[in-house]
């Protein structure tokens, strides 16, 4: 997999399965992507998930501050052996407002002049306002962005686009094929991002393994 030197562009799932779900998962990723830098849209994560209290409707915060107060409604309210894995999750992400602060992640907001083409990729192709905000980012600095899937619809219209996208397992590839992790490094990232909702597959993932 050859990568750009640009900064990628991070989409929800992406931080949320490599921030959520595993310690040092956002520095592994941007050390495979071979990127200094990540960046996203406001749409994406604004470290805006204390604006509001855990009982408000937060349909208008970023995205990853959603997912943030759910894990934390789900410690509060889940019996402690159940709320683990949210615990840990919140445990996990707090890398990522360090990274933003070390300048490793960067918070790049859209123009007013570019919510429209958000807008209208919303609509054209019913893709998440995230995900459409990612999309215009990628656009406008000519840099590849980073998807979980490559079956979702975002990077189906990234294709007609002609924008360079990168899936979770791309980037599992890479890891295997050019860093050779020992199995149970492996092991760990993979459950990891299991744990985090995102899946790899448990065939893709025996197969990687068995490269190692």
């Amino acid at each position: 997999m050859i990568l750009s030197s640009k900064k990628p562009v991070l989409d929800t799932m992406v931080l949320q399965a490599f921030g959520f779900g595993h310690p040092g998962g956002i520095e592994l990723l941007l050390r495979i992507l071979q990127a200094e830098n990540g960046r996203f849209p406001a749409e994406v994560y604004a470290a805006d998930e204390g604006e509001l209290s855990l009982g408000e409707d937060d349909e208008d915060l970023s995205e990853l501050a959603r997912g943030l107060r759910y894990a934390k409604r789900q410690v509060q309210t889940l019996p402690p052996a159940q709320g683990e894995r949210y615990q840990r999750w919140l445990d996990h992400a707090s890398q990522i407002k360090e990274h933003m602060d070390a300048g490793d992640l960067v918070l790049d907001p859209l123009g007013v002049e570019e919510l429209p083409e958000r807008e209208e990729l919303m609509d054209e192709h019913g893709i998440g306002r995230g995900e459409a905000a990612c999309l215009v980012l990628a656009l406008r600095h000519g840099a590849p962005a980073v998807f979980v899937s490559s079956d979702e619809e975002a990077s189906e219209v990234a294709d007609e686009l002609g924008i360079r996208r990168i899936t979770i397992r791309d980037v599992l590839r890479s890891w295997v094929n050019v860093f050779g992790p020992s199995t149970a490094v492996f092991d760990e990232l993979v459950e990891g991002l299991r744990q985090a909702r995102f899946d790899p597959g448990e065939g893709f993932a025996d197969s990687l393994r068995r490269e190692l």
